[in-house]
């Protein structure tokens, strides 16, 4: 793999600089209310930068996404392969989702970052194959079924699919919080880990 040219280096502190800009000034006005030419103006850049790194707002909120789920998979292949049980592989999985959203530090931007994932969700991209946390969890669960923790015979992919779909539930929901999540979560978990106890 080559290194990085001066232009490489370049155009990603540019990105980033239109990316964090953009993060900005969702937090301070909301998704829906934000300008690109706001947010240039904060970037330091012309609008055209913005839309050949973005093609649109939603494309910003999925590279947050993108992010997240790289910090989830990360933590995922970290912490939950010793796991004694599916009782504590599943409180370790929620804890680690919840955690990962929660540094966003907005939970409306998190909203909308799931909701962008919605309108964008015919991208192949977004599937559980193509996503860092899809990937790590499906393999995570794999590994459990071999090692005797989970119960073998359930599908890995579309038991990711069905946890990714729970937590989405939770995290777009505008009558929800982190906090008031957690119990309802925990429930979910509790009944998930008797039918996964092999």
């Amino acid at each position: 793999m080559k290194p990085p040219t001066s232009r490489d280096l370049q155009r990603q502190e540019t990105f980033n600089r239109v990316y964090e800009a953009a993060l900005a000034e969702f937090r301070r006005v909301g998704v829906d209310q934000s300008r690109v030419s706001d947010i240039c103006e904060r970037a330091g850049v012309a609008k055209g930068t913005f839309f050949f790194h973005f093609p649109t707002k939603d494309h910003v909120l999925l590279e947050r996404q993108r992010r997240i789920s790289e910090a989830m998979a990360a933590r995922i292949e970290n912490e939950l392969g010793d796991v004694a049980d599916a009782k504590a592989f599943l409180g370790g999985l929620t804890a680690i989702v919840l955690e990962e959203h929660q540094a966003v530090g907005d939970l409306e931007l998190v909203r909308q970052i799931n909701l962008a994932i919605v309108r964008l969700g015919g991208s192949p991209s977004l599937g559980i194959h193509h996503t860092a946390f899809g990937t790590a969890l499906t393999a995570q669960i794999r590994h459990l079924q071999q090692a005797g923790i989970l119960k073998k015979g359930i599908d890995a992919a579309k038991l990711t699919d069905t946890l990714r779909l729970s937590f989405f539930g939770f995290l777009v929901n505008p009558q929800s919080s982190f906090d008031t999540s957690r119990p309802r979560i925990a429930l979910l978990t509790s009944l998930l880990a008797e039918s996964l106890t092999a």
